[in-house]
């Protein structure tokens, strides 16, 4: 490799960056477009197909998109943009492939080798992966990580072309880390990501070494690990750290060599559940609202809530460390109370009928005259003991509905932040996947929404199948940033437009 590649990369980020809580920046005169949670998994597969798992499947409008507003910045007289990609742009648990045979496995060793991962041989790399990462992907190892990114670059190529060609017109991009995403943590993950775009801005430029594509990379792509604070006005956060099941909990690395990523409980939730459950439940992730998905596969497929209640469940609380188990205690306690308790009265109902059938003196009952009566009798009273079991069934609905209230709006957490910082004049987060907005004396929270389809099962917001939720802050003829109410990409009409939205209270 080039050895100005190779010191580039190196210098890319001195050490392991710093987890500060807040970073400020500057948008040095740039216009702000704010996107979130695309989402990207693996992409298509070489026959133009997509996993059950992907989500996101707007590569060609998202190139789109950006073509419009880099066409709109030209006609202000060659104007610049800074792109922020507010957190959950790769959704690495959803990458489940996994290197297969020797040619992808040489392939893993030389992209490990490009990022200055060189101790892991190509033998250290077939036996690095078990039979459980084979069915549920890899795990969050960096070296692990990178290829999953690889696999998510290689599946969307047309937004990966599309960043670069941002890049190459001396746009900036700046990326947060989300619950999805922070795999970015790692430092061979974001230099893998960079040397992708640099390798597509020297065959876009077709002259020019590849240390000075990588150098213009380097230059206009940034990684922010909690929030930012841009020009001292704009707060940025992806938002997981208000949600319990999102909020990591400790350190961002766990192990004695800290090797792996310390991931929330919806993490494994969505390794271990919900990738499953997408195979026959396409989706099942993106259903607003989202209390809890057992809790709607119980409303709407029962029988599919039980085996996730006592098969997958299960297996789930056997891979989540201890500090997470109560995070999922809590919500399916009370499934358990509403169905074991029904379950248990019915068996001990049963027991005593068959106890009275086959031992009539034992049970304390006059004996029935006739084996046609005792059998009559004893189906009678097995159907009455077995209307416990419509009780379970009614509990278990109850408590299903019970829990359905919306907990994943952020307006609470985004008012005190502005309460607390009167300096800011917009606070944006994303995570839910559910755009909202508030605004008053000026000031505004704004979440971005997702680019992933939704499939709204509520009739108290409307939605669109592509909401495509932009947020898009523009100059004023005095250089001013300007903030108006979160717009959409029409990707039909070619444009930007007001995305409606319902207001909550």
């Amino acid at each position: 490799m080039d050895q100005e590649v190779i010191r580039l990369l190196a210098n890319s980020e001195q050490a392991q960056p710093e987890k500060v809580s807040l970073v400020e920046i500057s948008s040095e005169g740039r216009e702000i477009v704010i996107v979130s949670d695309l989402h990207l998994s693996q992409g298509k597969t070489s026959m133009g197909t997509f996993g059950g798992t992907e989500n996101f499947f707007s590569d060609e409008p998202f190139d789109r998109f950006l073509s419009y507003v880099k066409a709109k910045l030209t006609a202000k007289g060659n104007k610049k943009a800074l792109l922020v990609i507010n957190g959950d742009f790769i959704d690495f648990l959803r990458v489940v492939s996994v290197p297969k045979g020797e040619h992808e496995f040489r392939e893993w060793e030389q992209m490990l080798q490009s990022v200055g991962i060189n101790d892991k041989s190509l033998d250290f790399l077939k036996k690095s992966v078990s039979e459980k990462e084979r069915d549920l992907g890899l795990k969050t190892d960096d070296y692990k990580s990178v290829w999953k990114l690889s696999s998510a670059v290689r599946g969307h190529s047309a937004l990966f072309d599309a960043l670069a060609r941002w890049i190459n017109d001396e746009h900036s991009l700046l990326i947060l880390k989300g619950n999805h995403d922070l795999e970015w943590y790692w430092v061979a993950v974001r230099n893998y990501l960079r040397l992708a775009l640099a390798n597509r801005l020297k065959t876009m430029r077709g002259t020019g070494g590849a240390a000075d594509c990588l150098n213009t990379v380097i230059r206009h792509c940034s990684f922010i690990d909690s929030a930012c604070l841009i020009d001292k006005e704009i707060y940025a956060e992806h938002g997981h750290r208000y949600d319990k099941f999102a909020k990591v909990v400790g350190g961002p690395t766990f192990g004695e060599h800290g090797s792996e990523l310390n991931i929330p409980f919806g993490s494994f939730f969505n390794r271990y559940l919900i990738n499953k459950l997408e195979l026959v439940y396409p989706f099942l992730d993106n259903v607003r609202p989202t209390a809890n998905i057992l809790h709607m596969l119980m409303r709407e497929r029962f029988f599919l809530g039980l085996k996730v209640l006592f098969y997958y469940l299960p297996f789930a609380v056997k891979m989540v460390p201890k500090r997470y188990v109560r995070y999922m205690l809590k919500p399916i306690l009370g499934y358990i109370l509403a169905i074991g308790l029904p379950l248990l009265l019915a068996a001990v109902l049963w027991g005593g009928r068959l106890v009275s059938l086959i031992f009539p003196d034992a049970s304390g009952l006059q004996p029935v005259t006739g084996l046609w009566g005792a059998v009559v009798e004893f189906g009678i009273g097995f159907a009455k003991d077995s209307s416990v079991l419509f009780l379970s069934y009614l509990f278990s609905r109850f408590v299903s509905y019970a829990q359905l209230e919306e907990v994943t709006y952020l307006m609470e957490p985004a008012r005190r932040k502005l309460e607390e910082n009167p300096e800011y004049r917009l606070v944006t987060m994303g995570h839910t996947h559910n755009p909202e907005q508030y605004q008053r004396n000026g000031r505004w929270y704004i979440n971005s929404g997702t680019w992933v389809p939704v499939i709204e099962s509520s009739t108290s917001a409307l939605r669109e199948d592509k909401t495509y939720a932009v947020i898009y802050l523009e100059r004023d003829s005095a250089g001013k940033l300007f903030i108006q109410p979160l717009q959409r990409w029409n990707d039909d009409a070619g444009r930007i437009e007001p995305l409606n939205i319902i207001d909550r209270k």
